[in-house]
């Protein structure tokens, strides 16, 4: 029943491994300073002190006001500023990712001022990786721009298969495709099946299965096999 409550409210089982997470790190700095251990700012113990006691306590709230979801983007926000202040600049790009994707499912870049003071925070969290020398600040950069453009491209991909399944029902008795056609949509959606092995059940070559699989996307207005699985996620056959 717990489990249940949980998972219907996201952003509470979140808060829960966010906090415990958060005075996890605050006991392991207590004990051995694996947080500023490499950093080369000063004030390097306060910022981590206080930056983990802040996400403890936004976790905190995220689990009462789980509705609240910029709690906890503030509290993620805060631990990856915490971390390239630091030096841990791996780690602050993981976070930026993670956080990245948060803000796209939300749908939270419609606005311009929010849109803004993610770039500005962007930029904060750059200027703060000169220290580390050069190597740290180009990495930052290109690790960055690859990352968010990558989830950037996955987030249309998918919106653009959704825009496709909500406009209507999807029948694909109402799509001029052939029985192997429809097949080859089931068993690449369900099975994730290969085109290798597609092509070796139905005893045609390979390029007969690319053909297949162009006239799929074509006729179905999609433009890969990331657009089908959204598109026929939730479809019974």
């Amino acid at each position: 029943m717990m489990e249940k409550k949980l998972l219907e409210k996201p952003f509470r089982l979140i808060a829960i491994v966010g906090a415990l997470f958060a005075a996890a790190m605050i006991v392991l700095n207590v004990f051995t300073g694996f947080s500023y251990e490499q950093s080369v700012l000063p004030f390097s113990q306060i910022i981590v002190y206080c930056s983990l006691g802040l996400c403890l306590i936004l976790c905190i709230l995220t689990f009462i006001f789980y509705n609240k979801h910029f709690l906890y983007f503030a509290a993620l926000e805060l631990f990856t500023l915490s971390n390239v202040y630091t030096g841990r600049i791996y780690t602050a790009l993981f976070l930026t990712s993670i956080l990245f994707i948060l803000l796209l499912i939300e749908n939270r870049f419609t606005s311009k001022l929010r849109l803004w003071l993610y770039l500005v925070i962007e930029l904060i969290k750059l200027a703060l990786t000169v220290p580390y020398g050069v190597r740290s600040f180009l990495e930052y950069i290109g690790i960055s721009l690859f990352s968010l453009c990558t989830i950037g491209c996955i987030n249309l991909l998918f919106r653009h298969a959704y825009d496709k399944k909500d406009s209507g029902a999807i029948n694909l008795d109402d799509y001029r495709l052939s029985d192997r056609q429809k097949n080859c949509i089931k068993e690449i959606v369900v099975n994730n099946t290969t085109i290798k092995a597609l092509a070796i059940d139905y005893n045609v070559s390979e390029s007969a299965i690319k053909k297949d699989l162009a006239h799929i996307y074509s006729v179905l207005g999609i433009t890969g096999k990331a657009d089908l699985k959204a598109l026929f996620i939730g479809y019974e056959w």
